[in-house]
């Protein structure tokens, strides 16, 4: 689980375009509910996530240096620990608003 918060964090050092446009949370939270349940625990103040090695979204939320940037590479480069899932750029927007959201 730490390794996954690294590799997030370490990933902020990348560079996206897309980063500067915004999405909607609530379409983030539908993605998420589609496609990221079976191993992570999607909803606020959740952190129980069903795979012991995935950190809940609320977890990945509050991590200090989890900018939005950071966010945006994480789900454009592939990592070892995810499946080999590719989120399109306009889910990508959505699904870090939703993250974002997250935040204390």
């Amino acid at each position: 689980m730490r390794f996954a918060i690294a590799a997030l964090c370490l990933s902020a050092a990348v560079g996206s375009a897309g980063a500067a446009e915004v999405g909607v949370p609530e379409r983030g939270y539908l993605y998420a509910e589609a496609n990221c349940t079976e191993c992570h625990a999607i909803d606020r103040g959740d952190y129980d996530s069903p795979y012991y090695g995935a950190p809940a979204f609320s977890e990945i939320a509050n991590v200090p240096a989890m900018s939005e940037l950071a966010l945006y590479s994480f789900f454009q480069t592939p990592h070892p620990t995810m499946p080999n899932l590719i989120v399109p750029p306009g889910d990508i927007r959505d699904l870090v608003a939703y993250i974002r959201s997250l935040r204390k």
